[in-house]
């Protein structure tokens, strides 16, 4: 008994851009998007690494003194 086997073809491709025109476009916008992200994080390094913090401790503020006349709401306020 011969067994018989049928070859599945290759999936044809969905979209083929065969003038580069969407290759072209995303180039054309990533490179100057990446340029102002290079100039962005270049800007907050510098400002991190540059800088002296002279600012004052925050101070946490006291708790008030006195204690609630009741307890804490019901549910059934309205």
């Amino acid at each position: 008994m011969a067994e018989s086997r049928q070859v599945e073809p290759a999936p044809v491709p969905v979209f083929v851009d065969q003038s580069g025109l969407r290759s072209r476009l995303l180039r054309r916008f990533g490179w100057p998007v990446s340029v102002v992200g290079a100039i962005l994080a270049a800007a907050m390094g510098g400002s991190l690494i540059g800088m002296q913090s002279d600012a004052p401790a925050m101070g946490i503020p006291p708790k008030p003194s006195y204690m609630p006349a009741r307890g804490p709401w019901s549910p059934s306020w309205p």
